[in-house]
């Protein structure tokens, strides 16, 4: 009987482990190392394709997936390229992406500073400079979004500071964080979800902080740098990080949490299968 209770009492607490958390509710995109790669549930690799220095990926609604890694590509699942802008420069191109209602491609040129609408057939149909300080060309720019109101929310990676512009240019409004700027999005209450690696703060448009949530605050996980996010219908953060794993193996890829910190599941290092140090970009599929 003592057994048994032995036996019930340790299954309890594996469950509720954060390093034994369930697994996803539905499949997975995400951005790997060297890869686009595309999760079952279970963590069996569905679909992958190459890539380079890989920050950003999405399943759009025609089927096709849209990734960024310098270049900005589209590709069907049966991996034929039916889009594709390069930067001027290729190496500090365009780490992020966005497909507009329109069928345009927003883009944004890290070494340059430029916000880019690009036209299906490939023409460049909006520019837009923005203002940064870094001389870092790497560190520029990173998360471009093109809001509701026809505005753009930039992550200037190395300034520490998400900046909402106009079409026109003009700063609407700016928010600093502690460390780079990674990812950014505006909710429908009309704060802004900002990540930068140590935490991901939701801000108010006064710039009160009203959320946050800091890697220390699961440190069973190993958390290292949080990177792109998705913040899913029900409340939840479904989060990516960079450099996932330390010297002793220790980290995670992508993990999900609740509102209210509690971890739903993580994916670390998988038995038998390849190791993505970097999973920059996640996105839960519907």
């Amino acid at each position: 009987m003592r057994f048994n209770r032995f036996i019930g009492y340790f299954v309890f607490v594996l469950l509720s482990s954060p390093l034994f958390a369930q697994q996803p509710s539905s499949e997975v995109l995400a951005t790997g190392s060297g890869r686009v790669v595309w999760f079952t549930p279970d963590f069996a690799v569905k679909w992958e394709y190459p890539a380079g220095n890989i920050h950003e990926a999405h399943l759009l609604k025609n089927g096709n997936i849209l990734f960024a890694d310098g270049k900005v590509t589209e590709v069907t699942q049966d991996k034929k390229i039916v889009f594709q802008y390069s930067p001027p420069n290729g190496k500090e191109g365009s780490f992020t992406c966005q497909r507009l209602n329109n069928g345009n491609t927003l883009i944004g040129e890290n070494f340059s500073g430029l916000v880019k609408e690009i036209a299906p057939h490939g023409t460049v149909e909006f520019t837009l400079q923005t203002k940064f300080k870094t001389d870092n060309q790497h560190h520029r720019m990173r998360c471009v979004r093109k809001l509701l109101n026809g505005n753009y929310l930039v992550c200037h990676s190395g300034d520490h500071l998400v900046r909402e512009y106009t079409p026109k240019g003009e700063t609407v409004w700016e928010q600093n964080v502690p460390n780079i700027a990674f990812a950014a999005e505006r909710l429908e209450n009309g704060n802004t979800l900002i990540s930068s690696l140590d935490q991901i703060t939701e801000f108010e448009p006064n710039g009160n902080s009203v959320w946050e949530f800091k890697k220390s605050e699961l440190p069973d996980l190993g958390i290292t740098n949080m990177t792109g996010f998705q913040y899913l219908k029900n409340g939840h953060l479904l989060i990516g990080c960079y450099a996932a794993y330390n010297k002793e193996g220790k980290g995670v890829g992508m993990f999900e949490i609740t509102r209210d910190k509690k971890l739903v599941w993580a994916y670390q290092k998988p038995t038998g299968q390849k190791v993505d140090r970097n999973m920059m970009g996640v996105q839960l599929i519907p």
